[in-house]
């Protein structure tokens, strides 16, 4: 699966406004089930904050990658969001996070959850990458950022 097919136009969020770790999850879970993406928000809700407290998923360099194994999903759900500050979440590297990348699967789709993972994490580890959706001024901006690194 190339991450372009993954996300969509409508995943995508620019310039929320920072918050609480927990607040910001919050949001973005709301604004998933707000998009039909989301099957149980609470039980979502749920695995996703339980996730964070084992560690949290804020890998370095202002981003975090939150993401769970939840029957809140019936499918794969991604999405892209971008704080107008950085968030304390209790990152590896001690810095703010602005950058998130929420992936959401079902309990039966681990090992398609953990390749998805895995490739967002290499990618997110390109400074040129996160450079660029740190300048993406809309939702189509970062689509193509997205398509042209995720298809390399």
């Amino acid at each position: 699966m190339k991450l372009a097919d993954l996300f969509d136009e409508q995943s995508v969020v620019l310039d929320l406004e920072p918050t609480t770790k927990d607040d910001l999850l919050a949001t973005i879970l709301e604004d998933l089930d707000g998009k039909s993406l989301i099957e149980n928000f609470d039980q979502a809700l749920s695995d996703v904050i339980e996730r964070e407290k084992v560690m949290s998923t804020g890998i370095g360099n202002g981003v975090a990658i939150p993401h769970a194994y939840t029957d809140g999903v019936d499918r794969l759900v991604a999405g892209f969001y971008r704080t107008r500050d950085g968030v304390d979440f209790a990152a590896l590297d001690g810095k703010d996070v602005d950058l998130f990348v929420i992936i959401l699967g079902p309990k039966a789709s681990r090992r398609d959850h953990i390749k998805i993972l895995a490739r967002i994490s290499r990618l997110l580890n390109n400074s040129e990458f996160r450079s660029e959706l740190r300048g993406a001024k809309a939702a189509d901006d970062v689509m193509a950022v997205f398509k042209r690194f995720g298809d390399r």
